[in-house]
Formats: C-alpha cells, sequence, structure tokens
C-alpha cells in the first residue's frame, strides 16, 4: 500500500460527480435499451453504453482513492471500457447505416483481437511496459494522478481505435446528410456522442489537460444518446433512407410514431398542415392544424376521402410495423385528388349532356319510326281499297266473255293485279316485323292441317306444272306458332319447289327429327 496525501477540491469532487454521473446514465440507458430491443444492432449499442460506463467510473476512482497501488489498478481497469468501446461503436455505425462490411456481417469478432490483445498487455504491463513504458504522478486540484509515458503498442491501439471511432463517425454522418430533419437530428446525437470523447481523448493525448478528461466528455455522450433514444425514438423507428422522390411527391406524406406524434412530413405534408417542418415535428397529432375527420382515420387507420378549404383528398393510413410485428407508427399519405374530382363532375355533367341529347335524338327517332309506319299503312290501304273491287270483278267478267283472246289477257290482267296486292300485303307485314310494339300472335297449330290450307291456297300454281301434292306430316304434330306468318313460310317454300321442280314432278311434306310438340 501507498497511501498518498490528496485534499479533495470542490474541482476535484466536480469531476468526479462527472464521471459518476455518466456512469450512471450509461447503465441506466442501457438497460433501457436492452429492455425495448434486442436485436443485434441494440446489442453492440448497449456494448458502446457498457465501455463508457467502465471507463468513466474507473476514472471516477482515481480521483477519490488515496492509494497508488489502486489508482494504477483503477487505471488498467479503465482500458477494459477504452479497447471495447471503438470496435463497438463501428460496427454499430455500420449496422444502423446498413452499410455492407464483410467482416461486420460476418466476423465482427475479428475487430476485438487487437483491444484485446491490448487489454492483456495494459494488464501484464509490469512485465514488458509496451503500453505504459513508465508511470510517474501528477499533482493537480489537490488530487495525485497516474502519469503515463506511452510504450510501442499503445500508439498501435490508439491508430486502430481511433480509426474505427473515426469511421464509425464517418459513416453516420454520410447518412445524416441524406436524412430529413428528424433524422438528421438522430444521427447529430449521436456523431456528437462519438466527437465529444475524441476531442478530450485528444486533449489528453497530447498533455493539453493533466486530467483525462474523457470520462468527464462520455458523460455528455450518454446525455446525448438518451435523448436520442426516449425523445426522438432513435431506437425504436430505425431511419430508412429516404432519396428525392419521396421529399418532392405530390402526396403529402407524414410519419407518427406510437404515441401520434409527427416525426417526418415531405414539402407536400408542410402545404397540407400549412406549417413549416421545424414548426410540426414533435408535435402530437391533436396539437397541429388536422380536422376531426383526419383525426378519426389517423386512431382507426383505413382510407377515406377528404374535404378541407375547397380541396379535396384520399387520406390513407397504415400501421408501420417492427420485425416483431409490434406497431411502431403510422404513416398518412394524403393525396389531393380535387382535379380528378372536377374533372368527375365535368364528365357527369357531360354525361348527363349526352344521356339527354340520346333522348331527345331517340323521340325524333321514334317519330320518324311512326311517321314511316303511318305512311306504309295508309299506302297500303290506299292501294289495297281499288285492289279489292277489281279482283272481285275479274272473274265476273271472264265468264262473259266468248273471247279466247280477251280470257287470255283478262288472266295476265287477274295475275298482276293479285301479285300487286300480294306485294301490298308483303310490305305491310314487314313495317309490322319492323314495329318494336309489334307481337306475335302465338297458338297452338296442327302442322299437318296447316299445311293442306297452304296447298289448297297455291293448288292453280301446282296444277299449272301438273305436280302432284303428298302431305305426310303426322297429324299428331302440333306447333306454338303465329299462323299468319308460318302460312307466309309454307306459301314461300312451295312457291320456290313449284318454281324449280320440272313438269310432273312431286311434291311431298314430310318431317323429320320432330317432337310430337314444337
Amino acid at each position: 500500500m501507498h497511501p498518498l496525501e490528496q485534499n479533495l477540491t470542490v474541482e476535484a469532487l466536480f469531476l468526479f460527480l462527472l464521471t459518476a454521473t455518466a456512469f450512471f446514465i450509461s447503465i441506466l440507458v442501457a438497460f433501457l435499451t436492452w429492455f425495448q430491443r434486442r436485436d443485434k444492432m441494440s446489442k453492440y449499442f448497449v456494448m458502446v453504453l457498457i465501455s463508457t460506463a467502465i471507463w468513466s467510473i474507473m476514472h471516477g476512482l482515481q480521483i477519490v482513492v488515496s492509494d497508488l497501488d489502486l489508482k494504477l489498478i483503477f487505471s488498467k481497469l479503465t482500458y477494459l471500457g477504452m479497447t471495447l468501446l471503438p470496435p463497438s461503436w463501428f460496427i454499430f455505425a455500420s449496422m444502423y447505416t446498413r452499410r455492407s462490411f464483410k467482416i461486420v456481417e460476418r466476423r465482427p469478432h475479428l475487430l476485438y483481437i487487437i483491444p484485446l490483445i491490448t487489454l492483456f498487455l495494459r494488464l501484464t504491463d509490469d512485465f514488458h511496459h509496451l503500453v505504459w513504458s513508465s508511470s510517474s504522478t501528477i499533482r493537480i486540484y489537490g488530487v495525485t494522478m497516474p502519469l503515463s509515458r506511452y510504450g510501442p503498442w499503445f500508439w498501435v491501439f490508439a491508430v486502430y481505435s481511433y480509426f474505427l471511432v473515426f469511421a464509425g463517425s464517418g459513416l453516420l454522418l454520410r447518412e445524416a446528410i441524406g436524412y430529413s430533419s428528424l433524422y438528421k437530428k438522430k444521427s447529430t446525437l449521436i456523431i456528437a456522442a462519438a466527437l465529444f470523447p475524441l476531442i478530450f481523448s485528444f486533449v489528453y493525448l497530447f498533455r493539453i489537460c493533466p486530467f483525462d478528461l474523457t470520462p468527464v466528455s462520455f458523460s455528455l455522450s450518454s446525455f446525448f444518446a438518451f435523448i436520442g433514444i426516449y425523445r426522438l425514438r432513435l431506437m425504436e423507428i430505425i431511419p430508412i433512407a429516404r432519396d428525392k422522390v419521396i421529399e418532392n411527391m405530390a402526396d403529402a406524406v407524414m410519419v407518427f410514431d406510437e404515441e401520434l406524434r409527427l416525426i417526418d412530413l415531405n414539402r407536400s405534408a408542410e402545404k397540407f398542415l400549412s406549417k413549416r417542418r421545424e414548426e410540426a415535428i414533435g408535435k402530437s397529432a391533436i396539437d397541429l392544424p388536422l380536422d376531426v375527420d383526419v383525426l378519426e382515420i389517423l386512431r382507426n387507420e383505413g382510407k377515406r376521402t377528404y374535404g378541407k378549404n375547397g380541396r379535396f383528398y384520399d387520406v390513407a393510413v397504415q400501421p408501420v410495423k417492427d420485425k416483431r410485428g409490434k406497431t411502431a407508427g403510422k404513416i398518412l399519405i394524403a393525396r389531393d385528388i380535387t382535379d380528378i374530382k372536377r374533372y368527375q363532375e365535368q364528365l357527369e355533367e357531360l354525361n348527363k349532356y349526352l344521356e339527354e341529347k340520346v333522348r331527345e335524338r331517340t323521340k325524333e327517332v321514334w317519330k320518324l319510326v311512326k311517321q314511316k309506319d303511318d305512311f306504309i299503312k295508309q299506302l297500303g290501304h290506299d292501294l289495297k281499297t281499288p285492289l279489292t273491287p277489281i279482283i272481285s270483278l275479274l272473274p265476273l267478267v271472264k265468264e262473259k266473255v266468248k273471247d279466247e283472246e280477251v280470257k287470255r289477257l283478262l288472266d295476265i290482267i287477274s295475275r298482276n293485279i293479285t301479285y300487286i296486292k300480294d306485294l301490298v300485303t308483303d310490305t305491310l307485314s314487314l313495317a309490322q316485323l319492323s314495329t318494336p310494339s309489334y307481337k306475335l300472335k302465338l297458338e297452338n297449330l296442327n302442322l299437318r292441317s296447316v299445311v293442306d290450307e297452304c296447298l289448297g291456297e297455291n293448288e292453280h300454281l301446282i296444277k299449272v306444272k301438273d305436280m302432284r301434292p303428298l302431305n305426310e306430316i303426322d297429324e299428331s304434330i302440333s306447333v306454338k306458332a303465329d299462323k299468319l306468318r308460318l302460312k307466309e313460310v309454307f306459301a314461300n317454300l312451295i312457291s320456290n319447289s313449284v318454281k324449280y321442280t320440272p313438269r310432273g314432278g312431286g311434291l311431298d311434306s314430310v318431317q323429320r327429327g320432330l317432337e310430337k310438340k314444337l
């Protein structure tokens, strides 16, 4: 034991309290981080905090103890935190920024080789002096502190550790440049937590100050980390790199945490809220200029059309879930559909206009159709009226005429008059068929009887060709049809058969593949 005479001054006590505060804050933040998230990245962040706590408390104990041997032991144990911090920091930064380094992804433990060698050499430094080549003491603020002269291995470790810390801080800085305001704040906090120890380490390393103020700087680092985790939710909603497409989207995009506090928004969302980003970030949804309808959508999620200040928006809210399926926040997207809605209204007006025009034109068309039908009916009536007495009188005239040549001419007149009558009848029938209101007069008919009637009505044509008609249709077959239309069909069949059958031929009516009733 080598007791030392020392008198704790206010300055020395203040330094001890700072290191003790850094210790307790680091342990608390590490515990809360581990309790909330246990993913791989968080494990390394916890290691950073534990390293900070060890470094802080060991340096603080060097201030308050009065025995030189204990001071040297605590000085050696300080390296437990000093050696674990740089690789843990670099791995955490790599995972946080999603930078692909093979050594981090596959064998991160290799980064701890030099730090562990340094720790072993420091603990056994009395035998080789590779880390501390010699040591002495210095009295400051009434406290005697060990003062070292660095050995060759210390500089190897110093270069390696500063490289890792600078590399990790550089990754975060590079990531922060492309982030929105909230993410920049998060990364800035972590960068500050890294730069403060670096600055104070240089101060001690080059003997600008005889006290190792690095643990004091880690008090600030722990404080910034605490704010980053529990004020801005650094570990709960991991930043997702956003490119200019999101920032310049026409749709308003807002991100809320699970407590419905706004944590990010793009330029369109600033216009939607009529607030600048700096004024809106961090505020609760109920403190933002959002109507009751939007707040309801935000709470219950889903999609709805919403009107505001003469404009219309399609507002949709979706949850953001972490890897464990736990809701970490919500995304609100508001799409301005004012122009679309205006076009829809114009299209509806145009459709109504076109429908009205179609109705008017249709009405005109049906009026013309009716006029056409009325004309044809009147024409048919006017034509049939004089034909009827002519057809009735020609047979009487023929009976009184003795001259055969005159009879032959009367027969020609009779045939043509009959043709004209048939033509008028067909025209009227065609006009009726083209009328939408026309309905067939369906009735049950005996097919054989209908065919017999048609053969009788066309008997004179059959006799002229000296043909032998034969009706072999079964008397039990019946059909449901319009008798007039059905007779027209058979009349056409008989007429064509007589026309294209040689003289003396046969005219047979048979049924094939017919059921008893059609």
